[in-house]
């Protein structure tokens, strides 16, 4: 521990985090224009990419680079919850049912005290299962969007025209969110910056995170089991099948009897 700095997140977790976020700004400043492609500041950002070609190509790049890091996650957390046994700290729970209305009386001045949280807020745990969920729904209907024929013969063409809906209304949300509820919660209310440097300091922790303090001062901080050989084979085999069933799906769209 640091002195005023606690050890929040790994070298590897803010390498990931600075991708998405690389990854999702050009895949926002890329993609909106082609949604709104009258519009003044859309025909302006198309020019400083270049051509909508460009635009285009950078937003599938990107696209693929947000689904190669959604697979590596999932896996990632199959790892450490099945074979590390570590505890699954952002899955919500009563307590964050508990800690939401307790917050709600207290920004309503009917209680005195906040709620006392652990690692992760309520607040953190919708975020990151939005994330989640808008990734998977992104990814699933960007595969669509961008192999329209071959969906076309499983789902129909309305089912195609659907996915771009989604696409579109999904994109807009998540930027929304990011300008309003994480810009607010993470930069204007306070400005933590644990997400980049990887470290928080105590006094932020005891503010938002006072129950996990307490367990980092009592040397509580829960550790991952060593890998038994049994789970490590389940998660070769799990990973096995997951890797084979993507690079088949890739296999399946690419070839569409529309593009021979």
């Amino acid at each position: 521990m640091n002195p005023g700095r606690i050890r929040r997140f790994s070298t590897w977790q803010v390498v990931s985090h600075a991708i998405m976020v690389v990854c999702f700004t050009l895949l926002a400043l890329t993609g909106l224009p082609q949604k709104y492609p009258e519009q003044a500041w859309a025909k302006g950002l198309i020019l400083i990419f270049g051509s909508v070609e460009r635009a285009r190509w950078l937003h599938h790049l990107c696209g693929t680079i947000m689904a190669i890091q959604l697979v590596v996650h999932l896996l990632e957390l199959l790892w450490l919850h099945m074979v590390r046994r570590y505890p699954t700290t952002m899955l919500p729970r009563l307590k964050d049912i508990q800690d939401f209305l307790q917050q709600v009386r207290y920004n309503l001045g009917l209680v005195a005290e906040p709620p006392r949280m652990e690692r992760y807020t309520f607040a953190e745990k919708i975020e990151y299962l939005a994330l989640i969920w808008g990734t998977v729904l992104m990814v699933g209907t960007g595969l669509m969007l961008l192999y329209p024929i071959r969906w076309a013969e499983v789902i129909t063409g309305q089912g195609v025209i659907a996915a771009k809906t989604a696409h579109g209304g999904e994109a807009i949300l998540a930027v929304l969110s990011i300008l309003t509820w994480h810009s607010y919660f993470v930069h204007l209310r306070h400005f933590n910056r644990s997400m980049f440097t990887g470290y928080l300091e105590e006094e932020l922790y005891a503010e938002e995170h006072p129950l996990e303090l307490e367990q980092i001062r009592r040397g509580e901080v829960p550790k991952p089991e060593p890998p038994a050989l049994a789970r490590v084979l389940v998660f070769i085999v799990v990973t096995a099948l997951f890797v084979l069933g993507s690079l088949w799906l890739l296999w399946w769209m690419r070839w569409s009897p529309g593009l021979l």
